[in-house]
């Protein structure tokens, strides 16, 4: 894969697995994300603490914990956007250490990173193509396809039920065509089947190939049968993580 994180993905694609449009596919290495001993401190104290995480290639990866465990600032840490005070964030493409502020992209992270409520899906996507070097057009229209979320360009995103906010989000960010997509608090004002199917959607995004990394209060229950690589839980007493993983 070239050094570019623009190459990640887009027309000219491998097929990919059934379902995912040809758009989305990555054809160059999925990205790996691997946190050793982790740890960040602020004015307050600890916000985490003892992280040790895998984010599997093209897998989806739950950061679990509730509000005030430094959910938020992990995930932020995994993408190379937030300080840490040890340990260490590791990014591969492959055998390629690579910086992973830039090959991730950010959908959401409350209360700094978010749609504007007073803005239309249309000034959104023209925002994001006016900042975005490797913003797409074809790739936003995928991401919409597979989340099923396309809003109407007049659209006021406000509007929107929170389920549609969080995904239209999603696919901003992934039509930014970077091999990671970084998503904050999934669950937030969502439950039962609108939640069961952002996660599945989320899912989805990584079997066309992106590493998705998401936060939630919990991650998604067994029997919804997500396809979660990895997640780990944060603990609200101490903020340490103890790292669970599935098969």
């Amino acid at each position: 894969m070239a050094e570019s994180p623009g190459d990640s993905g887009g027309a000219g694609a491998r097929p990919g697995p059934p379902g995912i449009p040809p758009a989305l596919v990555n054809d160059g290495e999925a990205l790996e994300i691997e946190a050793r001993g982790l740890r960040a401190h602020g004015p307050l104290g600890t916000v985490f603490q003892g992280v040790n995480l895998l984010a599997r290639p093209a897998g989806l990866t739950v950061v679990a914990g509730q509000g005030g465990t430094g959910r938020t600032s992990l995930l932020l840490a995994l993408g190379g956007r937030f300080r840490t005070s040890g340990g260490t964030v590791t990014a591969r493409l492959g055998d390629t250490p690579v910086d992973p502020l830039r090959h991730s992209a950010l959908a959401r992270a409350t209360p700094g990173v978010d749609l504007v409520p007073q803005w239309t899906a249309h000034e959104h996507r023209a925002e994001r193509a006016a900042t975005t070097r490797t913003f797409s057009t074809a790739a936003l229209e995928a991401a919409g396809e597979l989340l099923d979320c396309a809003p109407p360009a007049r659209t006021v995103v406000g509007r929107l039920p929170a389920r549609d906010r969080l995904l239209f989000a999603v696919a901003l960010a992934v039509a930014e065509r970077r091999p990671a997509v970084l998503v904050d608090d999934v669950d937030a004002g969502l439950g039962g089947t609108d939640l069961r199917e952002v996660w599945l959607r989320l899912a989805r995004l990584a079997e066309a190939g992106i590493t998705v990394l998401a936060t939630a209060a919990a991650p998604p229950p067994p029997d919804w049968a997500v396809p979660v690589a990895a997640y780990t839980t944060l603990s609200p007493r101490t903020a340490a993580a103890d790292v669970a993983r599935r098969p």
